[in-house]
């Protein structure tokens, strides 16, 4: 049965953000984003949850929620002449397969939709990543035929991203294409120019920043899943590792405005955070309790929306940025030994990160432009000379102004470079590694629990899947 586009895009598009919203609460452990305020928790010990979907959230958005609603989409707008609609779902699958494999690496591609299974193959991450840019081609090519027709009916069904502006989804998959061929830096083809060929095809400025918008929070399962009428993050605090690139410890003598924008200091005036594993004493004075995200110290989640920045029942979820796509480009030139470059795009993903927050959310603290362009000329931030600028600069940086929606992209760059405390500066992974471990530390996540450790394990033995420390197996971008 045939449905028209516009009737199946909105809730496509709305579960954009769930799989990545859902599952930050683990990933974002795993990056020290986040912790929680008691210890033994077992994503604080980069471990999982036997028996259970928790981290798996990605896995259901992607091949039920998206999945076949998207090759309907894709049927039926070819036979109805709807090619915004058809390229725009190519757009979104290229995205959410990116994704799907970065999280998870070896996932269902080829007999991913074939209905008359019960059981499924899995295929190698390679394999994912060179069937994306057919998708990015796909994308392009029906969103161009629909920007030279100039009608269309996209508007209708996209309300909750670009509002029907096809130029942005055009810009938003080549953003996609420019992010998996990043994710090639340490392959023997890499090739950093076709990176940046692709980001500046991509965002502009962060008013092109894909974000996903939600309704007006008055009931739950349409609010922000950060926000505080979910009531998902009341026992999750920022990490110390967060706080001490931000308060002129890492980059000495630059505190970062963007610090209290976005957190409280605590009584006393000190911005806190915690270590993963360590949580936060009951006994201390109420003084030096850490702020949680909503601006108060209680692990209960206040009634009235009290909260700032990211975690307003209201407030968007980016999932992809000028930001993060200008820290790219800075990586790629940098690897390619452009200095000058790597420079001038590393400064765009710090001005992108202030724009982004200033523009689309409210903070604490008013953030001024002389606020803002002294911590950026600061000598600590930013060299005068471009000679100067080193991966430890770039990654720390995309690391802070990526904050809290680019925990997957984090976890990518923690891995390439596996965990270096070269790069990340003072990141010291929990001593107390949870046991099934081997004291390894967290490479990918296990597939969804409920599919496929119960209908799909003779598959899950071919990949190995089946072993305790599976989740530590490095992935192939890292290798």
């Amino acid at each position: 049965m045939a449905v028209d586009p516009e009737v199946v895009m909105p809730s496509v598009a709305a579960n954009l953000a769930r799989g990545l919203q859902f599952d930050a609460r683990g990933l974002g452990a795993y990056v020290q984003y986040w912790c929680r305020t008691s210890s033994g928790d077992i994503w604080d010990r980069m471990g999982y949850n036997p028996g259970s979907d928790f981290g798996g959230e990605k896995w259901r958005t992607h091949y039920w929620n998206l999945g076949q609603n998207l090759n309907n989409v894709i049927r039926d707008g070819k036979i109805q002449g709807k090619a915004d609609y058809v390229g725009v779902s190519y757009a979104i699958f290229a995205w959410s397969w990116l994704l799907l494999t970065d999280y998870h690496g070896d996932v269902i591609l080829k007999q991913a939709f074939e209905t008359d299974r019960l059981t499924f193959d899995y295929d190698k991450q390679e394999d994912v990543y060179a069937y994306i840019p057919q998708l990015c081609d796909s994308a392009i090519k029906y969103l161009t035929i629909a920007q030279n027709l100039g009608t269309g009916t996209l508007a209708n069904g996209d309300k909750y991203i670009y509002g029907g502006n096809i130029s942005r989804w055009i810009k938003f998959a080549h953003g996609v294409r420019a992010k998996l061929y990043h994710r090639y830096i340490m392959k023997p083809n890499y090739q950093p120019d076709s990176v940046i060929k692709y980001v500046d095809l991509s965002f502009a400025n962060s008013s092109d920043d894909a974000t996903i918008k939600f309704d007006n929070g008055t009931f739950s399962d349409g609010a922000n899943f950060y926000g505080q009428r979910r009531n998902n993050l009341g026992t999750y605090r920022q990490t110390n590792y967060l706080i001490g690139l931000m308060n002129g410890t890492t980059f000495p003598g630059a505190f970062d405005p963007r610090l209290s924008y976005i957190f409280k200091s605590s009584g006393d005036g000190t911005f806190r955070g915690l270590n993963p594993n360590s949580g936060e004493s009951t006994t201390l004075p109420t003084a030096q309790k850490t702020f949680n995200f909503f601006g108060t110290v209680s692990t209960t989640v206040p009634a009235v929306d009290t909260a700032r920045t990211y975690f307003k029942n209201t407030s968007p979820f980016p999932i992809l940025t000028y930001t993060e796509l200008q820290f790219e480009k800075s990586e790629a030139a940098f690897k390619k030994g452009n200095k000058n470059l790597a420079l001038a795009a590393y400064r765009s993903g710090i001005l992108g990160s202030f724009d982004q927050l200033t523009s689309q959310f409210t903070g604490y603290k008013t953030i001024t432009t002389t606020d803002r362009d002294s911590y950026l000329n600061n000598p600590s931030v930013s060299p005068a000379d471009a000679n100067l600028l080193t991966l430890r600069h770039i990654m720390l940086q995309k690391y802070v102004s990526i904050w809290p929606y680019g925990m997957e992209e984090t976890w990518v760059d923690l891995r390439k470079y596996k965990y270096d405390t070269t790069v990340y500066r003072g990141f010291t992974p929990v001593a107390s590694l949870y046991p099934d471990n081997g004291g390894k530390l967290a490479q990918r996540v296990r597939p969804r629990y409920n599919s496929e450790y119960l209908w799909n394990v003779e598959s899950l033995k071919l990949i190995g899947a089946t072993n305790l420390d599976y989740h530590t197996k490095p992935v192939w971008f890292s290798e």
